[in-house]
């Protein structure tokens, strides 16, 4: 598996990369720039983009990483109350992407790594096309 991980450049990054990697198996790229994320994807698509949605950038970082790879599998873990996309509904229907609540234990972070496919969102119930916070 081809991951990766974009967030503020420092301990946090390295410490979630490191531990992840414990986890599962596959090479983990991380990203902390925008510029960063034009270079890494004029080189291919990774099977998992995993995104801190708040850090300086990070709609843009998202807008682009779509642009380029429309259905990339993104799991944007966040605090923020609003969603990437600007209906939540979209994010899963039209998109691949699922959220999970910041801070998240890191084994919860590789569950949803390992389980991409089958996990939906912290924020959005399936069954009743209803948003929850």
């Amino acid at each position: 598996m081809k991951i990766l991980m974009i967030d503020h450049n420092g301990l946090q990054l390295q410490t979630r990369k490191m531990l992840l990697e414990e986890e599962i198996e596959g090479v983990i790229d991380t990203a902390t720039t925008l510029g960063e994320i034009y270079l890494v994807f004029k080189k291919g698509a990774y099977d998992l983009v995993i995104i801190d949605h708040v850090i300086e950038n990070g709609q843009q970082c998202i807008d682009h990483i779509l642009d380029v790879v429309p259905m990339q599998p993104i799991l944007v873990v966040s605090n923020a109350i609003h969603c990437v996309i600007t209906r939540c509904e979209d994010c899963v229907n039209q998109h691949s992407i699922r959220r999970l609540n910041n801070p998240t234990p890191i084994r919860n972070i590789a569950r949803m790594v390992k389980g991409f496919k089958d996990y939906t969102c912290d924020h959005y119930d399936e069954e009743t096309n209803k948003i929850h916070f």
